[in-house]
């Protein structure tokens, strides 16, 4: 199978870096997608491992192995929670961190 990818500014102009790095990353992205619904074996493996580190919050870790670890990095610098074990979706919501520390409480 092939899949190809499509910039930002597709058909509107021509596309300069970042908007090739953004069209390949959402490509890979979607062939990721369609080998765990194809259910080939060893598709899920990056993603379980990368539930594992969300759940020890190794944000370096995970940035690292991001598909796309410079936006990733951006995001996380950009939106970085004031407590800085929870993930800067969640906040002090976090799942992780209350289970932590309930069970830290017991």
């Amino acid at each position: 199978d092939y899949l190809c990818y499509v910039t930002p500014s597709e058909h509107l102009g021509l596309p300069d870096e970042d908007d090739v790095r953004r069209g390949v990353v959402a490509s890979r992205i979607a062939a990721h997608a369609a080998d765990i619904a194809r259910g080939l074996p060893g598709a899920r493996d990056w993603d379980d491992d990368f539930s594992r580190k969300r759940k020890r919050r190794d944000w370096e870790a995970m940035i690292k192995e991001c598909m796309d670890p410079v936006e990733a990095q951006n995001v996380r610098q950009q939106t970085h929670s004031n407590l800085p074990d929870v993930c800067t979706m969640c906040g002090e919501f976090c799942t992780y961190h209350i289970t932590e520390k309930e069970e830290a409480e017991q």
